[in-house]
Parts: structure tokens; C-alpha cells; sequence
């Protein structure tokens, strides 16, 4: 994962973000990366923990869903949580993706898709285009 400088990055509001992602290092890098437009970081290690968190956290803005982590994936743990809300954005993050980007977005309840690695810049733009 990257984490260049952006340079003049987009303006973003101070969201309340939900990361579910098992790897420590990205976990660090993610928070890195989100510092800056992050008024809250909540960190899940597995699906079931994301579920959790976001029951306990209902205001969350943005929720960054690893696809591949212990105890329940990614994909299970989103459908979960759109019992709860339908409008929450959602993006998956993978390193592993065998489907292309529409198919993992599609039918999956997710908004948009962000492939690791990813540079800081990138992951802020993808973000501002939905806040």
C-alpha cells in the first residue's frame, strides 16, 4: 500500500469511518491515510466485530469492508449490516480480486470497490466523489 503525499487533496467533510480489516500494518497505513478526513476511526478486525461496531455506532458515514477476514468475510458482514441501514456507503477493499470491480459491487451491496494496494490520493478522490 502507498502512501504519497496527495498534494492538494479534495475537500472532504470529517466523516465517522468504520474500517473492517484484519492485517495490523494495513490497518496502520488505512488510518495514515484517513487522518485527515477522519472526525472518528472505528477499527473491526473480522466481519462479526464490523457488525458489532456499527450496531454500537449507527452514525457511521463510510465503512472501508476488507473481503477476506477471519470469522466471517467481508461479503457476509455487509449484507448484515444493510439489514440494518441501506444507505451507509460501503466500499470493498481487497488485494485478492478475482471478480472485476462491477461484479464485486453489484449484487454484493457494496457502493464502490478499492483495490490494494492504493495510494493515499486515490483513496481520498474515491471517497470525495460520494462526500
Amino acid at each position: 500500500m502507498e502512501t504519497d503525499n496527495p498534494g492538494s487533496a479534495p475537500a472532504i467533510k470529517k466523516l465517522k469511518i468504520l474500517l473492517a480489516e484484519d492485517d495490523k500494518i494495513n490497518q496502520k497505513l488505512f488510518s495514515y491515510m484517513l487522518n485527515d478526513i477522519a472526525d472518528e476511526l472505528l477499527i473491526a478486525s473480522t466481519g462479526v466485530e464490523a457488525i458489532n461496531l456499527y450496531e454500537e455506532h449507527s452514525d457511521i458515514d463510510l465503512i472501508l469492508m476488507d473481503l477476506k477476514m477471519p470469522e466471517m468475510d467481508g461479503y457476509q458482514a455487509v449484507k448484515n449490516i444493510r439489514k440494518l441501514d441501506k444507505v451507509v456507503k460501503i466500499f470493498a477493499l481487497s488485494a485478492f480480486a478475482p471478480e472485476t470491480q462491477s461484479e464485486i459491487v453489484n449484487g454484493n451491496d457494496f457502493n464502490d470497490y478499492v483495490s490494494k494496494p492504493i495510494r493515499k490520493a486515490d483513496l481520498l478522490k474515491i471517497i470525495g466523489e460520494y462526500f
